[in-house]
């Protein structure tokens, strides 16, 4: 293993997950309150929290993207593993290396297309916020970038050569 990679996957990726879990947990806190809110001042105050929902929209948008860079660092994103546990090691490698480099050009694809979408929507403003749109979809290619950064990161990380082979396949 070589000098960057021990130190990529060490103390760097530990402090962005500490960080991108704080983030995640802060947004995921602050939207459960603020719908509890809008539920207390809709069915018992009989008001109306009338920004809430856009606000909540928007920082869920957030919470998602900023989150999948933790589920990419930990490789717990949905997949299909029974050609990868059929492999021998060396293969499984490839297949991961594959899987991995297919994610990374994706997701920079994802990244260009929510750029241009953040253009598109540079001028506009959010009807109840009256905050810029591009603000809420600024999470599409940020979120891209930090799953990009954590999958090249974690690319050594987590070599499917550990894995042993189910037998009852």
């Amino acid at each position: 293993m070589s000098p960057f990679v021990r130190w990529a996957t060490g103390p760097l990726v530990g402090r962005l997950r500490m960080a991108l879990t704080a983030i995640s947990v802060a947004l995921l806190a602050g939207y459960f309150v603020l719908v509890l809110l809008q539920v207390f001042f809709r069915y018992v105050l009989n008001e109306s929290l009338f920004w809430a929902e856009e606000f909540v929209r928007g920082a869920m948008l957030w919470g998602v993207m900023i989150s999948v860079g933790l589920v990419a660092a930990s490789r717990t994103h949905i997949r299909i593993e029974i050609l990868e546990l059929m492999l021998p090691p060396g293969g499984r490698r490839y297949v991961v290396a594959l899987a991995d480099a297919l994610t990374v050009a994706f997701l920079l694809t994802l990244m260009w297309a929510g750029i241009e979408f953040v253009d598109r929507t540079w001028f506009q403003q959010s009807p109840l916020l009256e905050v810029p749109k591009y603000t809420v979809y600024l999470a599409i290619p940020i979120g891209a970038a930090i799953e990009v950064v954590m999958t090249l990161l974690t690319w050594q990380q987590h070599d499917s050569s550990d894995i042993a082979s189910d037998r009852t396949l």
